[in-house]
């Protein structure tokens, strides 16, 4: 069989801000980049059954499961694009927690610039 995705839209947003970390004993305000934001789409999953004898009405019964397997395939997608983004911002971020000011420098930002970022517990 065979599996076509058309259309795929994949929209994020990240920002950066600051958080407070302890390092050593001291209490630290370092920046992070955290992920705000993910849109993912698709227009149309088109799922074709090959070569089983019974195509003609595995097909039939398949297209009317499409909008079905449209939605999970999207779901899927968004769950691994959102891990694949947080993982790398993860490593990023431990590169910046050692030498903020590339980051900052980088940005054309100052700390200042940054909202905090507040955990609700």
């Amino acid at each position: 069989g065979s599996l076509a995705v058309k259309d795929v839209s994949i929209r994020l947003r990240v920002e950066c801000r600051k958080e407070r970390i302890t390092k050593m004993g001291n209490e630290l305000t370092v920046p992070i980049l955290q992920l705000e934001e993910l849109d993912v789409r698709l227009s149309r999953v088109k799922f074709k059954v090959k070569e089983t004898g019974a195509d003609w009405i595995l097909n039939k019964a398949v297209k009317g499961f499409q909008d079905n397997i449209t939605s999970i395939v999207e779901m899927n997608l968004k769950e691994q694009v959102q891990e694949q983004v947080e993982n790398v911002l993860k490593n990023i971020n431990s590169y910046v927690e050692v030498n903020p000011d590339v980051m900052l420098n980088l940005l054309g930002i100052t700390m200042d610039d940054l909202e905090e970022n507040i955990v609700w517990v």
